[in-house]
């Protein structure tokens, strides 16, 4: 499907019968959509109208009482990108330095973190940044859960209620990029220094940032499924490390 004959989450379409619905297009876009670094387009502009058609449909996400406290900043400002990009590669300096001796030595993540360091150094030069937001605090909604005396570390509460609602609508807004012909990824180390982020984008104190997504079309003809460990050693049944759901 193109943009051109896409419609947004706001159309008034009618209900679909799960069975009309083409479940091996649906499967395909959520097990191939991958964090794109050094495929992103650099080259071709994209306009504001397809990342308002994926807003949209991020914005169907579930949301806790239907607050809908998320809010997001695009930007395509070129001098605003390159100060979003040396801070996005000062913040990301030291966790290179501090990880390099932590990670595995196996080809794929050097591969990973090779794209990722790619990223970096062309971020200014992907055409639109996108600032996932909640005008929820973590400081706030700790003070929150904290008075409520449960068992429970009040920061764990705290930061799955705030970012626990604005993730769904990101990956959302993603998949919707994915199934445009569009790429993207997760990143968040610019969040080091959010503060300055904010002073720089203008964003109002008690609104938190959640990450940065750059967004760009990919090149090439698409993408396949991602190496991932098999589903009996991750997935347990009523017990922790219950692998069986028989036993």
């Amino acid at each position: 499907m193109t943009a051109s004959d896409s419609r947004t989450a706001n159309a008034e379409d009618g209900p679909i019968r799960i069975d009309d619905l083409d479940r091996h297009s649906i499967d395909h876009v959520l097990t191939t959509t991958r964090a794109v670094r050094r495929r992103l387009d650099l080259e071709r502009s994209v306009s504001l109208e397809v990342v308002n058609e994926c807003l949209e449909i991020g914005l169907q996400a579930p949301t806790g009482y239907n607050l809908q406290n998320w809010r997001w900043l695009v930007i395509t400002d070129e001098e605003t990108r390159r100060k979003l990009a040396e801070i996005y590669r000062r913040s990301l300096e030291p966790f290179v330095e501090l990880m390099d001796d932590e990670l595995p030595e196996d080809e794929q993540t050097r591969r990973v973190a090779a794209s990722s360091l790619y990223l970096a150094e062309h971020l200014h030069e992907v055409p639109v940044h996108v600032i996932p937001c909640t005008t929820r605090s973590i400081s706030k909604e700790r003070e929150l859960w904290d008075r409520m005396e449960y068992e429970s570390d009040p920061l764990n509460m705290a930061a799955s209620s705030v970012y626990g609602e604005v993730w769904p609508a990101a990956w959302s807004f993603m998949l919707a990029l994915r199934s445009r012909g569009l790429g993207s990824s997760l990143t968040m180390i610019h969040l080091a220094e959010e503060p300055t982020v904010a002073e720089l984008l203008e964003v109002p104190d008690g609104v938190s940032q959640a990450g940065l997504i750059p967004v760009a079309y990919f090149k090439g003809e698409g993408f396949r499924r991602g190496n991932r460990r098999p589903l009996d050693e991750v997935a347990f049944y009523d017990r922790w490390e219950r692998t069986d759901p028989l036993g």
